[in-house]
């Protein structure tokens, strides 16, 4: 019945106990017995009058957030992190440097009932979490999530979190910069993690080399993995690690850059590898991504200010992961409209032929209007260099604007003829994507 009153929120707060503490006597016996199966909190933030809310409850595990609201309130923040022996969760966003070093300090202190932590910053601050951060130990510690601040003393606290499941450090600033060796060293501890992050807030933390590693270390429950950075610091770091449950992979790199020999391997050392069945191509202005799932789910992008360079660096990476494109059914390719400034540059139907030339068992192929034109007249130069091995499996093109534009079926007249002649027929169609659809 608790269950059902709670509905979808993970613990009970004093606002939602305090109806059911007064329904009967029986009922508050009950909360009051069972603060562990009922996952009953105390929250504290900067409106609780913590003291008096400490004072009238139980000593229930506590959970401490910060939203900047009421800067004038941030006493009732320190006052809560007093009681650090009961905290379980801290939930501190759009911190700034000033705030952070005030809650820091009395951050320093062993946090052994803490499960869950969050610190995201709203600038790029200029102090740095320091050395004795929760004592330097967090055995209880499943979610952490650290956002825009430095914390040099990282590796040492990860080490003794060996319960933690989900890690995010995102746009991690320079100045706390953790090599991928030392990475590696602290995920080799964390056998329950699934879901890691790492993104850097600039190109200039990269290794400056990459040396063989001689063992490799297994994370058996890591099922999704998020980076955005140099893809120097990816290659290192993926080859010292496996993941053969890996379920989702989501790479944005700083520099167009597509030799990546280790992330071929990482996602080899995946246990059973799924039919990836369609795979999607972005060439939006200033960026380009390659989407390939389901059920597998890989996301890689990157910024390129020029088209003809975005479709190249497309075919690099597609001839790189081949081997995932063997059982494509449908291919889309989608384009934004551009910017008045975005430098162009020509297409030419060489690099389409290389595209395509994976795809060999793609049977639809899906083209925005923006990109109609410029597959429509690369298709139509295949045919005429007798290049019809292109697409062999091809048996629907599906055309973004079609209705106001019939052009480009005319450009595409010969292939399709070409293709009727050798029992291979395709059928052009009009297509309007749904801009709202999962990419």
């Amino acid at each position: 019945m608790f269950d059902q009153y709670r509905g979808d929120d993970k613990y009970f707060t004093p606002k939602m106990l305090k109806p059911l503490v007064h329904v009967c006597q029986r009922w508050r016996n009950i909360i009051f017995s069972s603060p562990r199966s009922l996952h009953l909190r105390l929250v504290c933030d900067v409106g609780t009058p913590v003291k008096k809310l400490l004072d009238v409850w139980p000593a229930w595990p506590i959970i401490v957030r910060y939203l900047p609201s009421n800067k004038e309130d941030e006493g009732n923040i320190i006052a809560a992190l007093e009681h650090h022996h009961r905290i379980s969760r801290i939930a501190f966003r759009e911190l700034t440097s000033h705030v952070l070093g005030k809650f820091t300090p009395m951050m320093q202190e062993s946090f052994p009932e803490l499960t869950d932590l969050c610190l995201q910053s709203i600038e790029e601050t200029r102090s740095a979490i320091p050395d004795a951060f929760l004592g330097r130990s967090a055995p209880q510690l499943q979610i952490f999530f650290l956002d825009g601040i430095a914390f040099p003393a990282l590796p040492g606290l990860l080490l003794s979190a060996t319960h933690l499941t989900k890690l995010r450090l995102e746009k991690i600033p320079d100045s706390g910069y953790i090599s991928p060796k030392v990475m590696a060293t602290c995920l080799s501890v964390l056998l329950k993690l699934e879901e890691l992050s790492i993104t850097f807030q600039s190109p200039r933390s990269s290794p400056s080399q990459i040396l063989p590693p001689q063992t490799h270390t297994v994370l058996p429950a890591l099922t999704y993995v998020t980076f955005g950075g140099d893809s120097r610091y990816l290659e290192d770091l993926i080859s010292r690690i496996r993941a053969p449950d890996l379920d989702d992979l989501r790479i944005w790199f700083f520099m167009p850059i597509a030799v990546i020999p280790q992330l071929r391997n990482f996602i080899n050392g995946v246990e059973s590898p799924k039919q990836l069945t369609r795979a999607y191509i972005a060439l939006d202005p200033w960026s380009v991504r390659l989407s390939l799932g389901p059920p597998t789910s890989l996301d890689l992008a990157t910024r390129c200010d020029r088209l003809d360079q975005r479709v190249s660096w497309i075919v690099q990476l597609c001839d790189t992961l081949s081997h995932l494109l063997c059982h494509v059914r449908d291919l889309e390719i989608c384009g934004g409209d551009d910017s008045p400034s975005e430098p162009q540059g020509g297409v030419e139907s060489p690099i389409w032929l290389q595209l395509f030339r994976p795809f060999s068992t793609a049977q639809g192929l899906y083209v925005t209007k923006k990109l109609g034109p410029l597959v429509a007249h690369a298709l139509q130069e295949f045919t005429w260099k007798g290049e019809t091995e292109v697409l062999p499996a091809l048996r629907g093109i599906f055309l973004g604007g079609l209705e106001q534009d019939q052009s480009v079926i005319n450009v595409m007249e010969p292939f399709i003829a070409a293709r009727q002649l050798s029992d291979r027929p395709v059928v052009v169609e009009s297509w309007e994507r749904d801009p709202y659809q999962e990419c």
